[in-house]
């Protein structure tokens, strides 16, 4: 299927839910689009693995390179995509897409978890969920 903003959410993708430290406490990342905060994903490319694809995405997406897999290289599936958790200590910042030169989001964000619940799509509240309850348990 070819990707458009229409098939995306049918579209095979990954992700991953990126998280930082600031003032002690983890903030998880959103990039605002279309009246929502969305985690950096995307969908796989023919011959990509979908742990690639996350990755790949995450420095398209968000400029972040540095990935730490503190909780385990074990995803969560959710809807169509493969969602994996990591934390950062890269500020992140919006580009162009490389190839396309599109902007695909207009801002990021690093907020707390309740405020990424609460503005991120339907769709991703899982993920969100999951990596919070990961992090949390992991903090304490």
């Amino acid at each position: 299927m070819k990707w458009t903003w229409e098939t995306a959410p049918q579209s095979i993708g990954a992700g991953i839910v990126v998280v930082r430290k600031i003032d002690g406490e983890y903030k998880v990342l959103g990039l605002w689009s279309r009246g929502g905060y969305d985690i950096p994903k995307g969908h796989v490319e023919e011959g990509e693995g979908v742990f690639d694809t996350a990755i790949r995405e995450t420095e398209e997406e968000a400029s972040i390179t540095d990935l730490y897999f503190k909780w385990g290289n074990e995803p969560i599936e959710v809807s169509h995509l493969t969602v994996y958790l990591a934390e950062t200590t890269q500020e992140g910042k919006i580009i162009p897409n490389e190839k396309t030169g599109i902007i695909e989001h207009e801002h990021l964000k690093w907020m707390d978890w309740d405020e990424m619940h609460e503005k991120t799509y339907d769709y991703l509240k899982s993920a969100v969920e999951w990596a919070k309850e990961k992090v949390l348990k992991d903090d304490n």
